[in-house]
């Protein structure tokens, strides 16, 4: 295709991020704020007498206050890979010391702060803002543009936002329901965040897998992200205008795009014109060796945040990121509470109008409790404290599983000569996997196609996606130990045959100390499923059923791949689940 025919995007004034309302749907250009939102700024006039708003008065609220036992933010400090503490810098929301309390209260009314900082029931469970409780706004504000993008946003910081959600589930669909439009086609990952994927079905918008490597999507050769749009088929719609990515702790694999990666991308998506919906919740949990490698405090306010690899913000020079960030992964997913970052027009003119006419706002007891955590109790300070502790939390975690995995890789077998004069013991790899470089997973490839009997099962009529499920229910019956099948984060249907080859092992949801026995037990699970025949594979999860005497089995006290008992027996019943 001659280059000259690709649909470049605008050009952006220098500061000044484009226009991008042609990417938005007929909803969008057919929605008009609430008319009502508009008076509230009236409310606040000094004397104003509110007869407008159809508002419950305060009184009538059967709540006098919200308080809650918190954690110091330094609570989870004692941790191997906690780093070191955060530099004290002089914020609104700073904090010199450490809490004098473990206590948080939010009043019924406060009458010691502008209407702006209050924190209190009437403010926060009244009808309020799309964007959000101001106070929690304005210290996302500061952290975000401030701290998490270090002040390197590649436009005019005025010409940019953020607004609440519900969480990036919600977020998601609100920024999907602004651009998208039935058949449409949306990029992702080669593997991907199945939700994200679900949430554009309804709207009639199928997806297009993108090409991954072990650093995340990649852009050349093929099926990488210049071959997908360089020769897009038209007959299957328009060429794809938006695209979902996680890039950082990507989820599954684990993977973290590297800056130089970030920009290819950035540059493939500008010369297309696409959006960019960047889904962050990893972000602050980054395994690499650049994480740790700090700079000094002179050089950054926090030496933790700076370390980690940068948001396509940071290159967005006309404005096409929409960067979505959530407190499930910091604080509690329960909360349902995140918030979005984009050019001030998306927010004022899209997002705004979007949240009036559905979520309102998130919860104000969520907001009310988040605020007083953050902005009254932690600070600034014990905030970015709490993230590096959370990071160290995890990192622990995720190396006791690498460490186990690593030493499973590999089971023993046993072969006889004809004569039974000698025996031959062999190694053979089972899975392999990377270590990731962040996030909550550890995406693991099972060598299935290796398995001895895989050429046997399959000529028995089975199919590799039923292999893989039999491994699945082999181990949660035997083992107790359950992942989830990687098929399920296949980005389009085309990739289901190679996603089902992956299990995803989290080491978030479990006790540390549960960490290790949970990965050896899943190993052990896998080392046995590899010594069965064919016909013993096809029997599993049969009710009553008994698999007995498997040939390739190795003898007592065979490490990794022994099993105690006798050369060349297991005996399992799934009634009993005896091992």
């Amino acid at each position: 295709m001659n280059e000259k025919t690709y649909p470049f995007a605008p050009c952006a004034p220098v500061g000044k991020p484009v226009d991008l309302s042609h990417h938005f749907n007929a909803a969008v250009r057919s929605r008009t704020p609430n008319p009502l939102k508009s008076l509230y700024k009236y409310f606040q006039v000094p004397g104003m007498s509110n007869i407008a708003g159809g508002m419950p008065h305060a009184s009538t609220f059967p709540f006098d206050h919200f308080s809650a036992q918190i954690a110091p933010p330094d609570r989870l400090i004692n941790s191997e890979f906690h780093g070191i503490a955060p530099h004290t810098v002089r914020s609104f929301f700073s904090r010199t010391a450490k809490p004098k309390t473990d206590h948080i209260k939010v009043p019924k009314s406060d009458a010691d702060h502008a209407t702006d900082a209050k924190i209190d029931i009437e403010t926060a469970l009244q009808y309020g803002r799309g964007t959000g409780l101001p106070v929690l706004v304005d210290f996302l504000r500061e952290f975000t543009f401030e701290h998490m993008l270090q002040g390197e946003l590649a436009y005019d910081e005025k010409q940019a936002d953020i607004i609440l959600t519900c969480g990036n589930t919600d977020a998601i669909a609100k920024v999907i329901g602004a651009i998208g439009t039935r058949g449409d086609t949306m990029l992702v990952e080669e593997f991907c965040y199945t939700p994200a994927v679900q949430a554009v079905a309804p709207y009639g918008i199928k997806s297009q897998a993108v090409k991954m490597d072990q650093f995340g999507m990649v852009t050349e050769g093929k099926g990488g992200l210049r071959d997908v749009l360089e020769n897009w088929d038209p007959k299957r719609g328009r060429r794809p205008h938006f695209m979902y990515t996680v890039p950082v702790g990507h989820n599954p694999t684990g993977a973290t795009l590297k800056d130089d990666r970030r920009r290819e991308i950035y540059d493939l998506c500008e010369k297309f014109d696409i959006i960019i919906i960047e889904d962050s919740p990893y972000w602050h949990l980054q395994f690499s060796d650049a994480s740790h490698n700090l700079p000094s405090k002179n050089d950054a306010k926090y030496p933790f945040l700076a370390a980690l690899e940068k948001s396509f913000l940071t290159i967005d020079k006309s404005g096409r990121v929409i960067r979505l960030d959530t407190f499930s992964k910091t604080i509690a997913p329960g909360c349902r509470l995140g918030w979005i970052t984009t050019q001030k027009k998306i927010v004022d003119g899209v997002l705004i109008a979007a949240t009036e006419s559905s979520t309102q706002q998130p919860s104000g007891f969520v907001q009310a409790m988040v605020s007083e955590l953050l902005c009254r109790s932690w600070g600034m300070d014990g905030w970015v404290q709490w993230l590096e502790n959370l990071h160290g939390v995890y990192e622990e975690r995720m190396r006791l599983m690498a460490t186990t995995l690593s030493a499973g890789r590999e089971v023993l077998t046993i072969t006889s000569n004809a004569s039974e004069d000698f025996e031959k013991v062999d190694k053979t790899a089972v899975y392999e996997f990377k270590i990731p470089d962040g996030g909550m997973f550890v995406w693991v490839h099972v060598l299935i196609t290796e398995h001895p009997a895989y050429k046997e099962y399959l000529a028995r009529g089975n199919t590799k996606s039923e292999m893989m499920e039999k491994l699945w229910d082999w181990v949660a019956l035997t083992q107790k130990s359950l992942p989830s099948p990687g098929s399920i984060f296949a980005g389009d249907q085309d990739g289901v045959s190679r996603a089902c080859e992956h299990f995803r092992l989290c080491f978030a949801a479990i006790e540390i100390t549960e960490v290790e026995d949970a990965t050896a037990r899943w190993v052990k699970g896998v080392h046995r499923f590899w010594l069965l025949e064919a016909e013993e594979i096809e029997r599993i999860g049969a009710d009553a059923s008994t698999v007995r005497k498997s040939k390739r089995l190795v003898g007592a006290g065979g490490g990794w791949g022994g099993f105690h008992g006798g050369k060349g027996r297991l005996d399992v019943q799934f009634d009993h689940l005896h091992i």
